[in-house]
C-alpha cells in the first residue's frame, strides 16, 4: 500500500505583483489561493502602537482563471468609494478586461 504524501511548502508558488497589492496569489498542488496583506489600524491595537502586518486568506480556486476573476472583484471592492453605480461598473469592466487579456495569454 503506497503512502499519500502531503505537499510541502517548497511546492508552493507565490505570485506577487504591484498591480494587485495588497493581494497576492499562492499556487500549490491542489488550488490557487488569494491572500490579502492586512495592516492593523492603529486605533485597534494595544496602546495605539503600530501592529504587525498579517496575511488573510480570502478564497481557494480550482483554476487560475477563476482565481483572477475573483481577484478582480476583490480589487474593485477593496475599501473603495464610488460616486455612482456607473463609476463602479466602469472600474469593474476595466479590471475584467485586463483579466481577460491575461487569460488570453495563459490559454
Amino acid at each position: 500500500m503506497s503512502e499519500i504524501k502531503e505537499p510541502s511548502l517548497s511546492n508552493t508558488t507565490i505570485i506577487r505583483d504591484p498591480k494587485i497589492e495588497p493581494f497576492f496569489i499562492s499556487k500549490d498542488a491542489y488550488c490557487y489561493t488569494i491572500f490579502k496583506t492586512v495592516t492593523p489600524d492603529i486605533r485597534y491595537t494595544e496602546g495605539n502602537k503600530p501592529g504587525k502586518d498579517y496575511v488573510k486568506p480570502l478564497g481557494h480556486y480550482s483554476s487560475f482563471a477563476s482565481c483572477l476573476k475573483a481577484l478582480a472583484k476583490e480589487k474593485v471592492d477593496n475599501n473603495q468609494s464610488y460616486e455612482s453605480i456607473q463609476e463602479y461598473i466602469q472600474t469593474f469592466k476595466s479590471l475584467e478586461t485586463s483579466i481577460k487579456e491575461l487569460l488570453n495569454v495563459v490559454d
